[in-house]
């Protein structure tokens, strides 16, 4: 008889996000947006809300709870043939939801730049 173990170690947790958006993230990279560490930033406003900003667009969002919690699993090597382990690196219970289109702040980033002279 198999089985299989989950181990959660709370002092290893990483910190992971849950990212709803309307339509789909595109790049101009070949393999997309695997494997990348970093395609924008997110950040949570005073009020509870959250933006993110991908080049020079601003997406609007909100936080979410979810109604049944997320494991982030990770297969561990098994000890014999017969057993399977999981490591548990985190637990999700909200999510980010982008639901409107992006505002572009191309004003802000044409304002930094030098202006010529005629």
């Amino acid at each position: 008889m198999s089985q299989i173990e989950f181990v959660y170690d709370r002092a290893n947790k990483r910190k992971f996000c849950l990212i709803e958006t309307q339509g789909s993230l595109e790049t101009d990279r070949a393999g997309g947006l695997r494997g990348q560490q970093r395609f924008g930033q997110i950040e949570r406003l005073a009020d509870g809300k959250v933006q993110m900003l991908i080049g020079v667009h601003r997406v609007p969002g909100s936080v979410v709870p979810l109604k049944k919690p997320l494991a982030v699993l990770v297969k561990q090597p098994a000890e014999n043939d017969d057993s399977t382990r999981y490591g548990i690196e985190a637990i999700i219970k909200e999510k980010f939801l982008f639901k409107m289109r992006p505002d572009v702040i191309l004003e802000q980033e044409l304002a930094k730049l030098p202006t010529i002279a005629t």
